[in-house]
């Protein structure tokens, strides 16, 4: 099967390929559902990522998952 040399992913195959390995793509991120982090604002009240809304620090706490799942 052919593939296009020119990219960074033909670049990576090619090499792998060159000294017998196969060659895996890498898998996409797994999407997460919900809020996944906060930035502080100053005033004691948090910008949540990805959706944006402004929250105090009990809020947060509620959004988010508990620190030895997050990554």
């Amino acid at each position: 099967m052919s593939y296009d040399k020119s990219t960074a992913e033909g670049q990576k195959r090619l090499m792998a390929e060159s000294v017998g390995m196969d060659y895996f793509p890498p898998t996409p991120i797994r999407a997460t559902t919900g809020d996944y982090g906060a930035d502080p604002i100053g005033d004691g009240t948090f910008r949540m990522v990805p959706s944006g809304d402004v929250v105090d620090y009990a809020e947060r706490c509620r959004r988010l998952p508990p620190p030895k799942l997050r990554r």
